[in-house]
C-alpha cells in the first residue's frame, strides 16, 4: 500500500466512530410470536391471545392452520396511526408469516385484532403496547 493509501483507510476508519463518542446501549427488541391455529375443542385461533410488547418489538404472526388467515386491526389507541399495517397479507400457505414491527405509529395503548375472514368466529387477539422501561 502507498503511504496516501494508508491515510485515506485511516481517516475512513474514524468516520464511522467519533473519538470520545459515547454510544447507547444496543436496544434489545424482542420477536414475539402468535401462531394462527385451527384446533379442537376450541377451534380457529390467535394463540397466545393476548401479548405485550415494548417500543422496538416485532410481533410476528405464524400461519400453521389449512385456512387462510390474515390480521386486521379493528380498535386501536386514538393517536395511533397504524397506516398500512392495520391490515395485513392473507397468509395461505402454513409457515408463512406476517411482521408488525412495533414502531411510532403504536402508542402505549390496547390493540385489538381480527383474523378477517373468521372474525364472526372469534378468531380475535390484542396487543398490549408498553414504554419502554429503562
Amino acid at each position: 500500500m502507498t503511504r496516501s493509501t494508508c491515510g485515506i483507510i485511516t481517516i475512513l476508519g474514524l468516520i464511522g466512530s467519533p473519538v470520545g463518542a459515547q454510544s447507547a446501549p444496543p436496544a434489545s427488541p424482542h420477536v414475539i410470536v402468535v401462531h394462527m391455529v385451527e384446533r379442537l375443542p376450541y377451534g380457529i385461533a390467535f394463540d397466545p391471545i393476548r401479548v405485550t410488547a415494548q417500543l422496538g418489538d416485532t410481533v410476528r404472526f405464524v400461519q400453521l392452520g389449512g385456512m387462510p388467515h390474515n390480521v386486521e386491526f379493528r380498535s386501536v389507541p386514538t393517536a395511533a396511526d397504524l397506516g398500512p399495517q392495520r391490515l395485513g397479507p392473507t397468509l395461505v400457505s402454513v409457515g408463512q408469516t406476517y411482521d408488525v414491527v412495533v414502531d411510532g405509529r403504536f402508542p402505549p395503548g390496547k390493540y385489538v385484532y381480527v383474523c378477517t375472514p373468521h372474525e364472526v368466529l372469534g378468531m380475535a387477539g390484542i396487543i398490549y403496547v408498553v414504554a419502554t422501561s429503562h
